[in-house]
């Protein structure tokens, strides 16, 4: 009996001592979001935070501008998976168009690069930073004539929306740290609706860029005459988010893409 209760005692210490060396889940973190524009199509004036295109008539040129949010925001980890509640999302990047009727637009595609760094502050002790891998985003572009039969659906009364087509993104990318996995997800918050577009829509598109599926395609559409801004949040969680219908809103595309990082705490990887 006496050998018996020591083997026990020997296994629970075992046990407490694998569990004391486990990592703490971290509960929040610094993180810096940024975009850039990275090209575009020929005839685009590119800066990396604006493209700009066409012959102005009267209006301006039609332009495409980054905001990036405040550096340095703290984000609370999400402890789960579903939908975290609003406390949990912190702004990222968005992208602003201004459209305005033009002529001889050669503007049919661009490509994003957006980084995220994010430094481990609870629980003690604090990490250093560290850059999760860049992923660069694809659009595809189509300046619309301003004239009926519209190819998406637009206001009555006011000239045919433009189109925009996501050619890649992912949902829930994973990042490793101190032996444990968390999850970063990149969603709209405001501002023009990623979709399922119609297939006139699509075919649209892909006629001036071949990129774009000539169905099926996903992305947004802005109006004639105005601003129309599509702004981000992002989030860390612990498990990967579910997503709502693939054809509305959902957890989309312009994601960080952290595939496969893995990182010791207190040591950087860029």
């Amino acid at each position: 009996m006496k050998r018996l209760l020591k083997i026990w005692v020997g296994a629970f210490a075992l046990a407490g001592a694998a569990m004391s060396t486990q990592a703490a889940i971290v509960t929040q973190w610094t993180a810096t979001d940024s975009a850039v524009w990275l090209s575009a199509s020929a005839g685009v004036t590119l800066t990396p935070s604006t493209l700009s295109w066409d012959t102005d008539i009267g209006n301006g040129q039609s332009s495409l501008t980054i905001t990036n949010a405040s550096a340095n925001q703290t984000v609370n980890t999400y402890i789960g998976g579903g939908l975290p509640p609003p406390a949990y999302t912190v702004p990222g990047s968005s992208i602003t168009h201004h459209n305005v009727p033009i002529t001889n637009s050669p503007m049919t595609g661009a490509t994003l690069r957006d980084s995220l760094t994010l430094t481990a502050i609870a629980p003690p002790p604090a990490g250093s930073p560290f850059t999760l891998p860049t992923i660069d985003f694809d659009i595809a572009f189509l300046e619309t004539p301003n004239a009926a039969p519209c190819a998406a659906t637009s206001p009555t009364g006011n000239p045919c929306n433009d189109i925009f087509v996501l050619l890649g993104g992912f949902f829930n990318q994973s990042f490793a740290y101190d032996s444990q996995t968390y999850y970063v997800n990149i969603f709209p918050t405001s501002g023009g609706v990623l979709s399922v577009l119609s297939d006139s829509a699509c075919a649209a598109v892909n006629a001036v860029n071949s990129a774009a599926p000539a169905s099926g395609c996903f992305g947004f559409t802005t109006p004639e005459g105005g601003d129309t801004t599509l702004a981000f949040g992002f989030t860390i969680s612990t498990e990967p988010l579910s997503i709502p219908e693939p054809g509305t809103l959902a957890l989309v595309g312009l994601a960080i893409a952290g595939v496969g990082l893995t990182r010791l705490r207190g040591r950087a990887h860029v």
